[in-house]
């Protein structure tokens, strides 16, 4: 199970990290096209908007997995270890039930445009909401993970 999550989540990581790149070279691209050579391209700025909504979700897949996303310690370590445990699961518990939510509205979003074109791209408006409900799943994997003691790298090397 930890090899499996261990792999998802650098998957995402190698995913967002792409879409960087990307759209880094797409936006410099765009800016010399337009001042350069006068002609901006249509697609680039949807493109980076497309490649942006698989940067967030993914990466933020990958904080739920390394612990980095947003939460306040200061309650937690206010309060006996027992109670702050307690915090701890609360707050899993909640992040679980979040990527559940990306999870099914994201199939249902997903699913109810894929019909429909990006425009200036000509790909399904789908494919540009698709990394929801992925990021859903892996959220919400990631999270029950956690609950259950299945940790990352840092922590086992620590503990």
């Amino acid at each position: 199970m930890k090899f499996l999550i261990d792999s998802l989540s650098r998957l995402a990581l190698f995913i967002s990290s792409l879409c960087i790149v990307a759209m880094t070279g797409i936006i410099t691209y765009q800016v010399v096209a337009r001042y350069v050579y006068n002609a901006s391209p249509a697609w680039s700025e949807r493109l980076s908007l497309v490649l942006l909504t698989y940067l967030v979700f993914f990466g933020t897949a990958v904080g739920v997995r390394e612990k980095f996303h947003i939460r306040i310690d200061a309650l937690r370590n206010a309060v006996p270890a027992p109670l702050g445990k307690l915090f701890e699961i609360i707050a899993h518990m909640a992040v679980a039930i979040a990527g559940l939510v990306l999870l099914v509205a994201g199939v249902q979003l997903t699913t109810a445009l894929w019909a429909f074109a990006v425009p200036a791209l000509g790909i399904p408006r789908g494919l540009a909401l698709l990394p929801i409900p992925i990021a859903g799943a892996m959220i919400t994997l990631f999270s029950v993970a956690h609950l259950f003691g299945v940790t990352d790298r840092t922590e086992q090397k620590a503990g």
